[in-house]
C-alpha cells in the first residue's frame, strides 16, 4: 500500500486542501492577520532594546509561519503573545 507523506514543515500553503476552505477558515485567516499586524505595530512602539524588539518581531514571525499549517495553534500561540504585552512582560525567550 502506498502512502503519501508531506513534508514535516509543510509546503508554504495553508493547511485546507483546496476547495475545502470554509467561510470559517477565511475568517479566522484574516482575524490571525490583523492581529499579527497589530503586535508588530505594538512590539515597534515599545521602549525596549533593538536586540529585544528583534527578539520578539521573530516570534512574531514563527507565528506567522505556524499559520500556514496549524491556524488554529497560531492563533493560541498569538493570544498567548498578546496577553503577556498586554500584562506588561514583553515574551522575550
Amino acid at each position: 500500500m502506498h502512502r503519501h507523506h508531506e513534508p514535516p514543515y509543510g509546503d508554504g500553503e495553508p493547511a485546507t486542501s483546496e476547495g475545502m476552505e470554509t467561510p470559517e477558515v477565511t475568517a479566522l485567516y484574516a482575524l490571525v492577520a490583523e492581529r499579527l499586524k497589530l503586535a508588530h505595530d505594538r512590539v515597534h512602539a515599545l521602549n525596549v532594546s533593538t536586540e529585544a524588539k528583534t527578539a520578539l518581531t521573530r516570534q512574531l514571525l514563527i507565528v506567522t509561519e505556524t499559520a500556514k499549517r496549524d491556524l488554529p495553534g497560531a492563533a493560541r500561540r498569538l493570544a498567548r503573545f498578546v496577553q503577556d504585552l498586554d500584562e506588561g512582560h514583553p515574551p522575550l525567550g
